[in-house]
């Protein structure tokens, strides 16, 4: 873990590279010393394989005023030496994790990725995590959007790609590994967990002496270090944001999404970080909308920064963002995978606020898609099914301490089919949401779909008590309200059947 050395005034990080063997862990750690200017100390190896670690040591970087020393170690790769590729993993602030990505190994590495990040995840705070692609020159390596589709579907894990035996990439995924750390960190001083004293090893003949130690055994899965003990929930609470300043006619410096950016300035720490490097490669430039707000749209990504998010001086925004982590974090299991908070420079002095959400579909567009080749009894159960969850979102939401708009466009499903919100996230004070009564509500929301249903289709009569029957098996409030959706929906040539029972 990282520690605050006070002897040296240094902070100290660990830098941990794993992976499966042969996947290039040593040959990546030489290619990043050789551009830092620094050696390489390998205790001991055989046959070119690495049996205790290899160690870089690098002084690089200044955090809350002192210099950061980075330990930068690698693990052995050989099942046999787990207990000693476990113990490193232990101490990691941030894991860098090399994997092969030729079509002949693929899939195990994946499954190496999804092992890793779910450890990395259950660690408090999280342990950032880089995915180095390597071996990108050869022939065989998997495609790059297959790649990071098939990974985007595990955990935000920030991808970087390699070919180590030319350095091409190492630099810069060791750049992003740091970030990371100080990411962690920044999470620790936060919390006034940030040790200080020696690091637990501070040369390499120190490490080597602890893993000696060691049995030898079959480890088939190295996890890492467990999670903190439970904390208890932190009291629902949302304080009044600082104020922001007024815009001016000072031009602000235009929003580049950065996966370097400071420390401090995304949330979550670890998550948003990759979030934000997914983010940076999509080419999004915000414009200035209508009302003054700031807004970008693409690659499965929304930007937005309200016209009031702009704040005199870092602290300022700084607190802003730690209340918008607050209101994140009280209401993550309304909220929609795929958000981050970043704080941007404005220039002058100045900070913007930006939430950065990946776009997910919203009942609108599954309700929508394909509805002229629907039969009756599947547009039927859809409708009912859309219905359901749009008022059960309601109910959910009306314990929110933000008002979150309940609408077919801003309710969407997770993983477990429960309704989320997929919007952005209102700006100013906490305040408590609207609730509609339900008819009043699916009325609202329906008649346009019903509408376009009746352009489409001629089965209307037997959708609507179909829909209804539905509704009330559910016991489900405002089952009555598509009466008179449908009667209004319906063409005057076509009346609708008697509901049945």
């Amino acid at each position: 873990m990282a520690t605050i050395d006070e002897d040296d005034d240094v902070l100290v990080v660990r830098v941990v590279y794993d992976g499966a063997p042969l996947c290039g862990k040593t040959t990546t750690l030489r290619a990043l010393a050789k551009s830092l200017g620094v050696a390489v100390t390998t205790p001991e190896e055989r046959e070119g394989r690495t049996l205790f670690f290899d160690w870089v040591d690098y002084v690089g970087g200044v955090f809350d005023g002192r210099q950061i020393r980075c330990q930068i170690i690698s693990v052995p790769g050989q099942r046999d030496l787990g207990p000693r590729r476990q113990h490193l993993l232990d101490a990691a602030d941030v894991v860098v994790l090399v994997v092969d990505t030729r079509a002949a190994v693929y899939e195990a590495a994946l499954s190496t990725v999804r092992q890793r990040a779910a450890a990395c995840r259950e660690t408090d705070p999280p342990l950032g995590l880089i995915l180095q692609a390597n071996k990108r020159d050869h022939d065989s390596a998997v495609p790059r959007a297959r790649m990071f589709a098939d990974v985007e579907t595990i955990a935000p894990v920030a991808i970087v790609e390699t070919v180590a035996t030319t350095g091409q990439g190492v630099r810069e995924g060791f750049v992003f590994a740091v970030r990371l750390a100080l990411d962690r960190v920044r999470a620790l001083v936060d919390r006034g967990a940030l040790p200080r004293g020696k690091p637990e090893a501070e040369h390499p003949l120190e490490l080597l002496d602890q893993l000696k130690t060691l049995p030898l055994r079959f480890d088939p899965a190295p996890t890492l270090a467990p999670p903190a003990p439970d904390r208890p929930a932190p009291r629902s609470h949302i304080s009044v944001p600082p104020t922001p300043i007024a815009p001016s006619d000072i031009p602000e410096v235009p929003f580049v999404p950065d996966p370097l950016m400071p420390s401090g300035t995304i949330w979550p720490p670890v998550d948003g970080r990759a979030l934000l490097g997914e983010v940076a490669g999509a080419g999004l430039l915000p414009r200035r909308t209508a009302s003054g707000d700031w807004s970008a749209a693409g690659a499965g990504w929304r930007l937005h920064s309200h016209k009031d998010a702009l704040f005199g001086d870092v602290d300022a925004g700084r607190r802003a963002l730690i209340q918008w982590a607050r209101v994140h974090t009280q209401h993550e299991r309304l909220l929609s995978p795929g958000r981050a908070v970043v704080l941007a420079d404005a220039g002058e002095g100045r900070v913007r606020l930006w939430q950065l959400v990946r776009v997910v579909r919203s009942l609108r567009e599954q309700l929508t898609d394909g509805l002229a080749h629907l039969s009756a009894e599947d547009l039927a159960h859809r409708l009912v099914d859309t219905a359901a969850s749009l008022l059960s979102a309601q109910d959910a939401w009306t314990r929110a301490e933000v008002a979150l708009t309940c609408s077919l466009w801003t309710v969407g499903t997770g993983s477990d089919h429960a309704a989320r919100f997929v919007g952005l996230l209102p700006a100013g004070a906490a305040r408590a949401p609207v609730q509609h009564e339900a008819g009043h509500l699916l009325r609202r929301e329906f008649a346009p779909v019903l509408r376009a249903a009746a352009e489409e289709r001629d089965d209307l009569d037997v959708l609507a008590p179909a829909v209804q029957r539905g509704l009330a098996r559910r016991g489900m409030a405002g089952a009555e309200a598509f009466a008179s959706l449908f009667a209004q929906a319906a063409p005057a040539s076509a009346p609708l059947a008697p509901d049945g029972p």
